[in-house]
């Protein structure tokens, strides 16, 4: 199934200025996800940034911070935990969360559980998440789709968004990934 852009919406998960040294593929990461959420705001589909006790861990990446996004502060591993984080998500009426951020393992595979669990259509940008060990991004991977969520590249999902060249975001999207 191709996603359509009004039914979606992303969560982005702990991507961490604290965690820049630890994991190697962070830039990556945060690159792609950038791309993810330029093209977002062309498409008016909504995201939340969440931040992982930010007290002890810092603040999202400066490029993310960019985007004037709401952040949610959690302690919870999973950013669909508490009933406050479940009703900001619920209360934009989307049925596909995009999920991307890290550590996979942990924080986004756990947010992934329980979107499933109340329904959602999950979709895991597969470049745009990672753990300091790679292999946990592969394992957890594995395990999410196993569970019922897809993966896909960021690049599918903007043009999955757009349809048709003649969409009329389509050259300022399509620069996003040239």
């Amino acid at each position: 199934m191709n996603l359509i852009a009004s039914d979606c919406m992303i969560l982005v998960i702990d991507i961490q200025e604290k965690f820049r040294p630890h994991i190697a593929e962070f830039d990556a990461v945060e690159n792609q996800v950038t791309t993810l959420l330029n093209a977002a705001q062309y498409l008016s589909i909504p995201a939340l940034i969440f931040e992982q006790y930010p007290k002890g861990l810092g603040h999202s990446a400066p490029n993310l911070l960019k985007f004037d996004l709401p952040i949610i502060e959690k302690t919870a591993f999973s950013a669909y935990y508490t009933e406050d984080c479940k009703q900001t998500i619920q209360s934009f009426q989307r049925d596909t969360v995009i999920v991307v951020g890290l550590e996979s393992h942990i924080c986004v595979q756990q947010t992934v559980n329980d979107l499933l669990a109340d329904n959602f259509n999950v979709v895991i940008a597969a470049d745009a998440i990672c753990s300091r060990n790679p292999k946990h991004t592969q394992w957890a991977l594995a395990q999410m789709q196993a569970d019922g969520a897809r993966f896909l590249a960021i690049e599918s999902i903007l043009f999955q968004w757009l349809k048709t060249a003649k969409n009329e975001q389509f050259k300022a999207i399509s620069a996003l990934v040239k």
